[in-house]
């Protein structure tokens, strides 16, 4: 019987610490559309899927085009006149442009912060024909 004292403390120590690191795990992007290297028409929307609620003050992401048709030496571009909502759970952020991205290639950069304070921030591309 004594020897079933350690093995018990030893697996409660390791669901201990399994417990702390996935509560400590910062917010995934679970999903994006359109989705890492895609190729879209008349976009309008972009929209990114967190694993757990987001700050709708402290989250965000900005669209930058990188590349134009036709245009050899087109410098990075930030997407300007876009409005950013969050979904009634927090877990979903969606981009609304003013009008649908011309043709080109485009990158995305987003952050997002839990409600505890942990961060994420990652990036992705995709293309617009």
């Amino acid at each position: 019987m004594r020897h079933l004292y350690p093995v018990a403390a030893s697996a409660l120590i390791a669901m201990a610490f399994a417990g702390t690191s996935a509560m400590a795990a910062a917010p995934k992007l679970v999903s994006a559309t359109p989705a890492a290297n895609a190729k879209v028409s008349n976009l309008t929307v972009l929209s990114l899927t967190f694993s757990e609620a987001v700050s709708d003050k402290a989250s965000g992401a900005e669209v930058i085009m990188t590349g134009m048709p036709g245009m050899a030496h087109h410098g990075p571009m930030k997407m300007s006149g876009s409005k950013t909502a969050l979904s009634a759970n927090r877990k979903t952020m969606s981009i609304t442009f003013p009008r649908a991205l011309v043709a080109g290639t485009y990158e995305v950069k987003w952050h997002a912060v839990a409600a505890d304070k942990r961060k994420a921030a990652g990036g992705y591309s995709f293309s617009v024909k």
